[in-house]
């Protein structure tokens, strides 16, 4: 049988998994089974992936990008060395580069993956994570919710029925669901959750705190210098672990700003302050997942624990005084959910495995249309058509009305969301059915909507005297966030190329210092050159026009000397090229 993995594409780590000999395994990556979820370009060009990026984000915090997964969606550019890419094309390096572990574990091409996302993950969300997978040459054959994952991986070997509450808080996303396990088959009752609200809140909690008390005492604002900020988030992330495990966390960096120093202690106890309005909103998701489920707390059987923020204390403690259960976490609240998604990638490939899943939307989905509305007539009232947590695989229609006689075609807005007006909810794309029957107002438009296993979105409109219909699959080419695959294939396929140039100037180098001999004194002088050439080249957008035209010009005299093997001259223009460089960057 095909092996098809499954990946949590996560917001702080990654992970990759497969079944194997019916149970699901983790993936190492460089020997630990968690990828940072993090993409850099080092002082070469190269790009790196996990470990290799987040030990960069002190020394070249901007050739490093952090917590993508939160600008999933968006219609955004992010800046990596002298390329910009979209969230998508940042996130396919991730996917890339656990594809590449998985292959060499296997010994064999991987070409399909079941990829987790969190429950709350709108559509647009979704379709970006599936047009990542795309990009890493990767068939997304099943997108699923990271709870459902986790419920699946929890459930594999129970034969018990049981009733599951779900808390996933992660790095960047938290969702809960409540989960009804029944002669094998795991049935997602109710979900709720927030696609901004995760472990790099409390980070960020704990980064003001500090900013603040330096402020205070020294009266600078290390909000304004990048480089202080990101030794912050590395300290921050350090004394949060710490904490976890100790009543109190000293932070010391030397030389944080110029000459002063940080010396600072956290206690648990301020810590849990600082992060308590953040946890009595995931509180809140909880009460509304139990009344969506029409279920109360003592119904509830087990609670499990997911994502690697669950692990702070007081999470345990508010969850038992508000449900009275102990919180479970037999499986690893960072590797449970791509276990699961192993076990969905396994049933899919013909594996007999315990579960079944029947998964649900978090979401609303509807239309927009002239109604009533706080008691007046209203032209943008939403319409559900789809309503949350309904089981997918699901299909809905409702029929409208035109309203002017003769009118021959209607605009379809498709929102999703819970408010009563269409405008408060979020857009996911709309067209136009036109050549309608000339007839009087009242003509019947039946509309509807399908969500597939994965939560994406076909609409079909029906005009049902004729017959006449308009089918669309709410893809990025009508949603506003379009990401144009064709064109990131090339961005990437171009920056690609550029690495692979970046090796053969390495060799050419490498061929000079043999010819010219002495290489314990050329091979620094090379070095750098080469960094100081990357330097350069990031600075070209952000200067004047003479500067800019002068470092080219040093840059090409650089790489000339280098060709004709000329020591001395490549040593003088290192010399001029970095007091230009000191100029600027200052």
């Amino acid at each position: 049988m095909e092996t098809i993995v499954g990946i949590d594409l996560g917001t702080t780590n990654s992970e990759i998994s497969l079944l194997e000999d019916g149970k699901p395994k983790v993936i190492t990556i460089d020997g630990d089974p968690i990828m940072p979820s993090c993409v850099g370009i080092d002082k070469s060009g190269k790009l790196i992936v996990g470990k290799a990026a987040k030990n960069q984000i002190i020394s070249d915090p901007e050739s490093t990008v952090l917590s993508i997964k939160r600008k999933m969606g968006e219609h955004i550019r992010v800046r990596l060395g002298n390329k910009e890419f979209s969230p998508e094309e940042i996130s396919s390096f991730i996917l890339l580069e656990l594809k590449k572990h998985a292959e060499r574990y296997l010994g064999k091409t991987i070409e399909k993956a079941v990829i987790t996302v969190p429950a709350y993950f709108d559509d647009r969300q979704r379709k970006a994570t599936k047009d990542a997978g795309l990009l890493a040459g990767l068939d997304v054959v099943r997108i699923i919710n990271e709870p459902t994952a986790a419920a699946l991986a929890y459930d594999a070997g129970h034969i018990e029925n049981h009733k599951l509450l779900v808390y996933d808080l992660g790095g960047g996303t938290f969702d809960v669901s409540l989960v009804v396990v029944e002669n094998g088959v795991v049935e997602v009752k109710a979900s709720h959750g927030d696609t901004k609200l995760g472990g790099d809140d409390f980070d960020q909690l704990l980064i003001n705190h500090i900013i603040q008390d330096f402020k205070t005492r020294h009266g600078i604002d290390l909000n304004e210098d990048l480089r202080a900020r990101r030794r912050l988030l590395v300290s921050a992330e350090k004394a949060k672990r710490e904490l976890s495990d100790h009543p109190f966390a000293r932070i010391r960096e030397e030389y944080l700003y110029k000459d002063l120093h940080l010396d600072i202690e956290i206690s648990r106890s301020n810590y849990e302050e600082m992060i308590r309005p953040l946890l009595q909103k995931t509180l809140n998701c909880i009460q509304m997942c139990l009344k969506d489920a029409s279920i109360l707390p003592r119904e509830i059987d087990k609670i499990i624990l997911v994502g690697g923020a669950t692990r702070t204390p007081l999470v345990h403690e508010i969850i038992k005084s508000e449900i009275g259960i102990e919180p479970h976490y037999e499986i690893s609240p960072d590797l449970i959910v791509s276990m699961g998604a192993a076990i969905q990638g396994g049933v899919i490939a013909g594996y007999k495995t315990h579960s079944i899943l029947v998964d649900i939307t978090p979401y609303t989905f509807g239309t927009s249309a002239i109604g009533e509305y706080d008691g007046q007539t209203h032209l943008d009232v939403f319409v559900p058509i789809i309503k949350r947590n309904t089981p997918l695989p699901v299909s809905k229609g409702e029929v409208f009305y035109t309203v002017a006689d003769n009118q021959e075609e209607v605009d379809v807005n498709i929102y999703q969301g819970e408010e009563p007006l269409a405008e408060d909810n979020i857009f996911i794309g709309n067209f136009l059915v036109k050549g309608l029957s000339k007839v009087p107002g009242g003509n019947e438009i039946v509309l509807n909507l399908e969500l597939d296993i994965n939560g994406i979105l076909k609409v079909t409109a029906i005009e049902k005297c004729t017959g006449l219909s308009k089918v669309v699959t709410m893809d990025t080419k009508n949603i506003k966030t379009h990401l144009d695959i064709a064109a990131a294939q090339k961005n990437i396929a171009s920056f690609l190329t550029d690495e692979a140039e970046d090796e053969e100037a390495e060799v050419s180098d490498a061929h000079f210092e043999i010819v010219e001999g002495e290489e314990t004194e050329k091979q620094p002088l090379l070095m750098k050159a080469k960094d100081l050439r990357k330097r350069a080249e990031k600075l070209l957008n952000s200067i004047g026009q003479e500067d800019a035209q002068e470092i080219r010009d040093l840059l090409d005299k650089s790489r000339d000397a280098v060709n004709a093997g000329d020591t001395k001259r490549l040593s003088e223009i290192n010399t001029s090229l970095e007091d230009m460089i000191f100029y600027l960057e200052d």
